[in-house]
């Protein structure tokens, strides 16, 4: 399972704002579901997510907040991607009016795309008579079916007030700070339940780590080398910071990344 430790663009400290700031109105994260497409043709490695609000949202919303988690909105550019986020085991509320948001967007004039990434946009799943939004609006693309996936794109406006009521999306990573080695990301935990991270600090509280300031002064300097280098090999302790049981050079890089210039 891929594995980051650095917030994608987002300072931890900040990383409860950057959620809350993705939501509408007093939606939040109601449930996912998380699959990666490990094996099959087109299969490209990637964890991808059904995530159902709690209230309706707009395409940006939703790609507001898988930005916030670190990943960004699906794109399906082919029957095989498609085939594979409609396998993702459902949510109540995922299909409820129409189904989840994907990367697809239109700009005004322009032309069919997938936001984020490089995939040209093959008119394969369109609905029958779709799409159907004038040219002269942003439009974007969820998936149909009603209760479930029927294989096909719908266009929509990205915004609930349009008239298309959705509160799901699928999101994708390609990869994402899983310090607890669930398999899940750990923001995307942390916007569903933010109780995992009381202290705010952008890291699930049950992962919280050693702070390469040793001794507690402020910076991290020669005296902290000192202490890490006395209990070189001794074992856990303060020293430890990745917690795998070890002072060695894994907890050495750590130190010397946060070292105060």
């Amino acid at each position: 399972m891929p594995r980051i430790f650095r917030r994608h663009g987002v300072r931890a400290a900040a990383f409860a704002g950057a959620i809350a700031a993705s939501m509408h109105a007093n939606a939040g994260v109601e449930d996912f579901r998380l699959a990666r497409w490990g094996s099959g043709t087109g299969a490209d490695g990637r964890t991808y997510a059904l995530v159902v609000s709690t209230d309706e949202w707009s395409w940006q919303d939703a790609q507001s907040l898988a930005a916030a988690c670190g990943g960004r909105l699906a794109a399906t550019p082919s029957p095989q991607s498609l085939a594979f986020v409609m396998g993702i085991p459902s949510i109540p509320g995922a299909f409820d009016c129409a189904g989840p948001w994907l990367g697809g967007r239109r700009s005004p004039g322009g032309e069919w795309q997938w936001a984020q990434t490089n995939s040209a946009f093959v008119p394969f799943a369109w609905q029958p008579g779709r799409p159907v939004q004038t040219r002269a609006l942003e439009a974007v693309v969820c998936m149909g079916g009603t209760g479930q996936p029927d294989g096909t794109w719908i266009d929509a406006l990205p915004s609930p007030d349009a008239g298309l009521h959705t509160r799901s999306a699928i999101m994708v990573w390609d990869t994402f700070e899983d310090c607890d080695a669930d398999g899940s990301p750990d923001a995307l935990q942390i916007a569903k339940d933010p109780s995992l991270d009381a202290d705010g600090d952008g890291e699930l509280d049950a992962c919280n780590r050693p702070s390469p300031d040793l001794n507690g002064d402020g910076v991290v300097d020669g005296n902290d080398l000192g202490l890490l280098l006395a209990a070189w090999g001794v074992g856990t302790g303060p020293a430890d910071l990745n917690r795998d049981g070890a002072v060695d050079g894994n907890d050495l890089g750590i130190l010397l990344a946060a070292w105060t210039l």
